[in-house]
């Protein structure tokens, strides 16, 4: 499921919903779905995605470090990781986990717990929520309060691809008939933030294809560009341990070219399958099939339903299919495992 477009002109009273709104509200049914570049650079202008590539980090950066970290998804999910393994695509993990957090991960229901190996890209001391591109790129969304100077120099590149793009913009031949032209008359740059923000947004929709791949290439190397000079904000992605002021659950790390080592089932989650009975007097009471539903969970339709001893037999399968020697452990067990060599809150 990909996302819908935030309305261009909005009605009178209305709100615009931010990026982030649709990250949460729409979810995907599985961690590894990806989202445009073009998409999220444009959605809003007051979101700066910093999309990152392993060799502009590692060029960055110096090098890069391989590390063991820890992915929770659910059994649809860990086909995808599966598949992942040596692959340039990157994923987001965890190397701590705190005793108020719940196993559940962003986008899954967090039954399947995954240790991996793989190349540390990016390191925050709380979820900084990143985002996996169609390319099989991640980015971050760059807020001021959690990565200042490196917003300090986003927003400034920011506002030069601005200026510049808007000067090709109204030298396009068929400029007047652009609805561009709405939030940018006389040809002019747009003084008000409103109107900025939606000559922003247009302009995503209405540059020349050609036009718009110069620009997403430009966005990325300026990218890599301002990590390899502000030493300030190579600081502020490598943040270890997890954040006392936030009182952040867990950490997240960005890592790629993964292996698996380990594939652990919640206990609490099998015994819950094992056990679980269908209510006699309630015919929707049997546990239910998420990959017999597309969007969703129609509770009226029977057809996404089945019995729980088939659907424990399917879930079991299909997990040996996937990892034969996974192994059924406690909460508790799984988080002294994350946590051997944590750095608590800091």
């Amino acid at each position: 499921m990909g996302l819908d477009k935030a309305p261009l002109l909005l009605e009178k009273g209305s709100s615009m919903k931010t990026f982030k709104g649709y990250l949460t509200e729409m979810k995907p049914h599985h961690s590894q779905h990806s989202y445009d570049t073009n998409e999220l650079i444009f959605e809003q202008m007051d979101l700066l995605p910093l999309i990152l590539s392993t060799p502009a980090l590692e060029r960055a950066f110096g090098g890069l470090t391989r590390i063991k970290a820890w992915h929770i998804t659910d059994i649809d999910g860990l086909e995808g990781v599966v598949q992942m393994q040596g692959k340039k695509a990157s994923i987001s993990t965890i190397t701590e986990i705190g005793h108020r957090a719940v196993f559940n991960g962003v986008l899954t229901d967090g039954e399947v717990v995954v240790e991996l190996e793989g190349i540390e890209l990016i390191s925050a001391a709380m979820d900084i929520r990143t985002i996996r591109l169609e390319a099989g790129r991640r980015s971050m969304l760059i807020e001021e309060y959690l990565y200042p100077s490196l917003f300090k120099d986003m927003k400034r590149m920011q506002e030069k691809m601005f200026k510049k793009y808007h000067n090709i913009m109204i030298k396009l031949p068929d400029y007047e008939k652009l609805d561009y032209t709405l939030f940018a008359p006389n040809k002019k740059l747009p003084k008000i933030e409103r109107k900025e923000i939606l000559a922003w947004s247009q302009m995503g929709d209405e540059l020349p294809q050609k036009d718009k791949g110069r620009f997403i290439k430009e966005w990325i190397d300026n990218c890599e560009n301002i990590i390899k000079k502000n030493k300030t904000a190579q600081q502020e992605l490598r943040k270890q341990g997890r954040s006392a002021e936030w009182d952040a659950a867990y950490n997240e790390k960005v890592i790629n070219q993964i292996s698996i080592k380990n594939v652990y089932v919640s206990k609490d989650w099998a015994d819950y399958v094992g056990k679980a009975k269908p209510d006699a007097s309630n015919p929707h009471s049997d546990l239910y099939d998420p990959s017999k539903s597309s969007h969703g969970h129609d509770s009226t339709n029977p057809d996404n339903y089945m019995p729980v001893s088939l659907y424990t037999k399917k879930m079991e399968s299909k997990l040996k299919s996937l990892w034969k020697n996974f192994k059924i452990i406690s909460e508790p067990k799984i988080r002294a495992l994350i946590n051997k060599n944590s750095l608590g809150l800091i």
